[in-house]
């Protein structure tokens, strides 16, 4: 089921539970993932084109999600001038265990390129000094103070998931 709020930045596709009834959809085979594990294990497909050609893809990826053979998708709705990438992103979510499944459906419906990424990945670039939020914060032209106020946000959005930062970390096995 795609979700288009006009407010988000983003663009997504859920499963119709997810929508109606909070059905988590971050799990691995029905089976909810911890902090650790989703840490260790969910990562996403990347895909990279215009807005158009993702809501295409978009349109055709939805009947798999629908089924949960896909968990979830995201996708910009514009391309995000901070990062420099010049294309809008589509991220196919999953767990590292199904990605093979999940890029035999992406390839029949016609994406060829391959780039994956896991989440713990993504969520330290959005930690204080990772590349992701210095980039933000360097394209919005932030004072010092409004800088350091965005790093504190981003520490304390994370926090439960890095409540004990060195055993999680240390504990993902790659």
């Amino acid at each position: 089921m795609i979700v288009d709020r006009p407010e988000s930045h983003f663009i997504f596709i859920f499963p119709p539970e997810h929508v109606y009834e909070r059905y988590n959809y971050i799990n691995y085979k029905g089976k909810p993932l911890t902090n650790k594990d989703y840490l260790k294990h969910w990562g996403k497909w990347l895909i990279f084109g215009t807005k158009e050609e993702l809501d295409l893809l978009a349109e055709k990826i939805s009947p798999h999600v629908d089924t949960h053979d896909i968990p979830a998708v995201k996708y910009d709705r514009e391309i995000i001038d901070a990062f420099g990438i010049g294309e809008c992103v589509m991220c196919v979510y999953c767990d590292v265990r199904q990605r093979d499944e999940v890029w035999d459906i992406l390839h029949t419906l016609g994406v060829e390129d391959k780039a994956w990424g896991y989440e713990r990945e993504t969520m330290e670039k959005w930690l204080p000094g990772g590349l992701l939020l210095e980039k933000w914060i360097a394209s919005h032209n932030l004072t010092q103070e409004q800088a350091d106020s965005v790093r504190e946000g981003s520490k304390l959005r994370f926090k439960d998931m890095f409540e004990d930062e060195t055993a999680i970390f240390k504990g993902v096995e790659q």
